[in-house]
């Protein structure tokens, strides 16, 4: 997926030249040359006839399955992956297991996506993007199958056709006076033989009547106008004008401010802070801060930050001139793609999209909140909001009763591929505020909610709600250290004499993720290895044995580890101080100062696991003496007698289960210090 598609739209041209009689090499040229345009349906149709040709053609698949893939066609994407997969005997398309097992992520078949991107990691060798966005996602399947019920439910409506088009449509937000306004790609030439497609802002004065192109003066035809915002008082709109480029990336965007009261101003181009020149900024919004400044939130993918696109922040000044921007960091930002931010300044919360941090799909729509100047970690909006497919641009009306955001999921309108094109979705909020000064930080809200006993509206006035401060802090900690407890211990298998066995060491360099990763990779052997003596009734309960240690202790054990870190970060985030305490065992195979030093080693790899958590992410807090990391090796002494410490006997002292499990260490307790 590629950001600069101003709108993640997908243009469906259908004016590609006629194909009778090219021969296979014309085919993949002209998928080429339209791939480097970002033109990804004529791709698709070339590479597609190219294969009505010749069949087994596994370059021409692969770039079939890009196409489609960049398309957001991720079930037919999947299937043609498969076929490559299944093709590639000499292994010459490693990325195929990745994108296979990204598209089955997106398509919310997480059970069947896990092993994909096991597979992937246990060939691909490279230490870059690829191998740490494949772990990445093995942890966020795991995370949205542990959370697609622990949600709550809200009622998305889909907005109508006179709004929502088989066109691509985003970026809901309000005018001053209330009527929606919206980003989409659309034919602006009806009529003509020739489509000419370009982004525009919509207006939609009601939900019967069809929206109209919402003109902004002396802008440029030729380009790609969208990505509106107006700010707090109303008094500017920001937008967003892009040209299209011939290579990748195809789109360069540049923030623009207009005076909102005069429809003959023209537009201003925001300084070189903002538009560095030869990159991307896009995607603004303006919000106001406690002492009455306003700031812009916008996207960029700028030098200096952590990924893909990030998110970045300016100050701005009274004249409407920007301070340097300041990149909102690692705990929003990450290796891939952060989208849309929205701040809403009565809750003091950001809202924005990442398709990094843990989810059902492509984007998610998270949330986080800033507490003497560190944001939280990114809280996921939910299964309900959030689908497997991308969602994004959510915004809140300006009374509050309505929170929209765009998405291609399921049921959104399309011509080609059920989940090519982006619609815009609501679901109301039943609560009302009325703001009577919203040009004052002290301003007067009033809050208006249906009593459920009376069916009364019922108007709760409140003060100084624009910054409130959370009187509901400690509460929220307690319920979450109470969670983090309920999962102790967080118990974590290791393969015999792993890590970096045979030595007297007391320390690794290795991550409990790759010892995770190597001792998974061994489910095989162990069933083989257990079960070879027996006779072929007891094989296959040995055999069941053997998958419950790897699916229900040792691959639960890192699910467990992964929920556990998360939500301790969300304490640590919320200022407080952690003690954690692991402990390491062994079985009684070798002599004792070396299992304990072997101990040491198993939590070495969990210690290093907490250094290099999301990017280190925990690392200011462990310096700081704010996570406290103890533990203690107890070697053999705790180990269950009953298992086999005879080297020779490899069966029992290796490969059971009963001797596998001795093979640990756990996280025991965690206290707030």
């Amino acid at each position: 997926m590629y950001l600069f598609r101003i709108l993640s739209v997908v243009v469906l041209y259908l004016g590609s030249e006629s194909a009778h009689g090219q021969t296979l090499r014309q085919y993949m040229s002209h998928g080429d040359d339209a791939m480097r345009k970002g033109e990804y349906y004529n791709a698709a149709q070339y590479y597609k006839q190219g294969l009505e040709k010749i069949e087994f053609n596994i370059e021409l698949r692969y770039k079939y399955a890009e196409a489609l893939r960049s398309l957001n066609d991720y079930k037919n994407a999947a299937e043609e992956y498969k076929k490559v997969m299944d093709e590639d005997i000499t292994k010459g398309y490693p990325l195929a297991h990745f994108w296979y097992g990204s598209m089955l992520h997106y398509l919310g078949q997480y059970k069947k996506a896990l092993p994909e991107f096991k597979k992937f990691l246990a060939t691909y060798k490279k230490n870059d993007y690829y191998h740490d966005k494949a772990q990445q996602e093995i942890e966020s399947c795991s995370w949205a199958l542990d959370n697609m019920k622990d949600t709550a439910t809200v009622n998305i409506n889909h907005l109508p056709n006179t709004i929502n088009t088989v066109s691509s449509e985003t970026n809901p937000f309000e005018q001053p006076d209330g009527h929606l306004l919206f980003s989409s790609m659309r034919n602006q030439t009806p009529g003509k033989k020739k489509p000419l497609y370009r982004a525009r802002i919509y207006k939609s004065d009601s939900m019967s009547t069809d929206a109209r192109v919402f003109d902004i003066a002396h802008t440029n035809a030729d380009l790609n106008i969208a990505n509106g915002a107006y700010c707090p008082d109303g008094s500017k709109l920001y937008f967003t004008q892009c040209r299209t480029m011939d290579t990748a990336p195809h789109i360069i965007c540049e923030i623009y401010a207009i005076d909102a009261g005069d429809s003959l101003a023209a537009p201003q181009r925001l300084d070189n802070n903002i538009n560095l020149p030869g990159y991307t900024a896009t995607q603004p919004h303006i919000a106001r801060q406690i002492d009455g400044s306003e700031v812009l939130y916008y996207v960029s993918d700028r030098p200096g930050g952590y990924g893909k696109t990030d998110i970045w922040i300016s100050k701005l000044n009274k004249d409407g001139s920007c301070q340097p921007p300041v990149n909102l960091g690692a705990a929003i930002n990450s290796p891939d793609e952060e989208y849309s931010p929205f701040y809403d300044q009565y809750e003091r919360k950001l809202y924005f999209a990442s398709n990094w941090h843990y989810g059902f799909g492509g984007l998610d729509i998270f949330e986080t909140t800033n507490q003497n100047g560190v944001w939280s970690k990114p809280k996921n909006l939910g299964h309900s909001i959030n689908s497997p497919q991308n969602d994004f641009y959510f915004y809140k009306s300006s009374d509050r009763s309505k929170n929209y955001f765009a998405s291609n999921r399921n049921g959104s309108f399309f011509i080609k591929s059920e989940t090519c094109c982006n619609d815009i979705w609501m679901y109301e909020t039943g609560k009302k505020i009325v703001r009577e000064k919203i040009d004052t930080i002290s301003s007067i809200t009033a809050e208006q909610r249906v009593d459920t006993a009376t069916k009364k509206i019922v108007t709760e006035v409140k003060r100084d709600t624009l910054f409130k401060v959370d009187t509901t802090h400690r509460v929220w900690i307690d319920k979450t250290m109470t969670k983090i407890r309920q999962l102790l211990p967080v118990t974590l298998y290791f393969h015999n004499d792993e890590p970096e066995c045979c030595n007297l060491r007391d320390t690794t360099s290795l991550s409990y993720v790759e010892t995770f990763d190597a001792y998974w990779k061994l489910l095989s052997e162990y069933k083989y290895e257990y079960a070879k003596p027996l006779k072929a009734s007891e094989k296959e309960k040995a055999e069941l044995e053997v998958t419950d240690l790897f699916t229900n202790k040792v691959e639960k054990g890192y699910r467990n580890l992964i929920q556990f870190s998360a939500q301790m970060l969300d304490v640590l985030a919320a200022g407080q101080k952690i003690e954690v305490t692991i402990q390491g065992y062994c079985s009684p195979l070798n002599y004792d100062q070396y299992n304990i030093q072997l101990g040491y080693r198993r939590i070495a790899s969990l210690r290093n696991y907490f250094y290099h958590y999301r990017d280190g992410i925990l690392m200011p807090y462990i310096e700081s003496g704010k996570l406290l990391l103890k533990n203690e090796s107890l070697g053999e002494e705790r180990a269950n007698k009953s298992v086999s410490d005879k080297l020779e006997d490899t069966r029992n002292s290796v490969y059971n289960p009963a001797a596998a499990l001795e093979r640990k260490i756990e996280i025991i307790s965690v206290e707030l210090k």
